[in-house]
């Protein structure tokens, strides 16, 4: 099969990441990046034996040795590159968020469909084991029907002058930010809508701590917080889901770990068994009972407990980057497939994101 050739506009801190990674993947040539620092890019492509280096990301999107335009860029600045991409035949694989208003998502959207080329989100979220896993577990409902979600991220804070402090080029948390998780648990808990939203802001205006409740179908409250105030070393993200007889945790913001405890029959104990079997699953029989649960007798008095670990934060993340590009390739390649991650999923989790934002603001200016 034909290698597939990459452009990368915007070769940041994640975008180097991102093309470490390709350079990893067989079957994947890095052959343009553009940005706006000459000498910075021309020792990248020397560096990385890419082909082409380009300050004007015009002669990228265009360029005949492209086929996909992966746009790394801060997120104000992905529309206009897209749609020249677009109209040029590429393929588009965006950063979240796809855009930073929904005219300009659906712009992206309606060209790529006329011009017959695919516009994916990179959200690797959908792509980390530990939550593939989880996903599985919720579906065969072995802790039971799903409760309660809690979500926090407590980011590292940023530099006052950070393009990322400016709504106009970020969108704010919820749109830079939140979109990961809200489309993540979309996936595993069904569409969300949205219930309430809250912010606060420093002295100077800056938006830094948001909270964020969505419903999942008619019994599952979500709630989300985003902050972007505490020392890098102190970084933190939990994500804990709360179902009838039982719980799933996760920790780390690509998750490392995976805990969970429930009570189980002896058919639902043989699943989790199957599902997971080198997790060390512990049990215990306990007295007692019986309980009540979501407004139903619980009959099951076995207490299970597990652990389970996937690689080293960075090894992981890596993974998730190269299988998300991966899948995306075959999208565009095979008629019929269906990604895990398509440009209608950035959109929708860029709607809830923007419904949440002005929510939040609208609160605050009427307290």
């Amino acid at each position: 099969m034909a290698e597939v050739r990459l452009g990368i506009l915007g070769v940041g801190g994640f975008g180097r990441f991102c093309l470490e990674q390709y350079q990893r993947m067989l079957g994947v040539r890095v052959t343009a990046i553009a940005g706006t620092r000459t000498e910075k890019y021309a020792a990248l492509a020397r560096q990385y034996d890419i082909p082409h280096a380009f300050t004007d990301w015009r002669a990228l999107v265009t360029h005949p040795e492209v086929d996909i335009v992966h746009l790394a860029t801060p997120p104000d600045l992905r529309a206009a590159p897209a749609l020249a991409a677009i109209a040029a035949g590429k393929h588009v694989w965006c950063e979240k968020p796809l855009a930073i208003t929904l005219a300009a998502a659906d712009a992206m959207l309606t060209a790529a469909d006329r011009r017959g080329v695919r516009v994916g989100v990179n959200f690797i979220m959908r792509y980390s084991p530990l939550y593939d896993l989880l996903r599985v577990l919720v579906r065969e409902e072995l802790f039971g029907a799903p409760q309660r979600l809690l979500f926090e991220n407590h980011a590292a804070d940023l530099s006052p002058d950070h393009w990322f402090w400016d709504p106009a080029r970020s969108g704010a948390i919820p749109v830079e930010h939140g979109v990961h998780f809200f489309d993540l648990f979309s996936s595993i808990l069904g569409d969300g809508r949205l219930r309430w939203a809250g912010r606060t802001c420093r002295p100077n205006g800056v938006e830094d701590k948001w909270q964020i409740v969505v419903q999942y179908g008619a019994r599952v409250l979500g709630s989300f917080y985003h902050a972007f105030d505490m020392p890098a070393p102190l970084e933190s993200t939990r994500a804990v889901l709360d179902c009838a007889r039982g719980r799933f945790r996760l920790d780390g913001w690509i998750p490392e770990r995976l805990e969970l405890e429930g009570l189980v029959n002896p058919e639902a104990l043989a699943r989790l068994t199957a599902l997971l079997p080198e997790a060390g699953i512990t049990t215990q029989e306990l007295g007692g009972g019986p309980w009540r649960a979501d407004g139903e007798a619980v009959a099951a008095t076995t207490l299970a407990r597990a652990q389970v670990f996937t690689a080293e934060k960075s090894l992981a993340y890596g993974q998730a980057v190269r299988a998300a590009l991966a899948d995306f390739i075959t999208w565009t390649r095979q008629p019929g497939y269906h990604p895990r991650v398509t440009g209608t999923d950035g959109r929708a989790a860029l709607a809830l994101a923007l419904r949440a934002r002005e929510l939040a603001r609208a609160d605050a200016a009427a307290s």
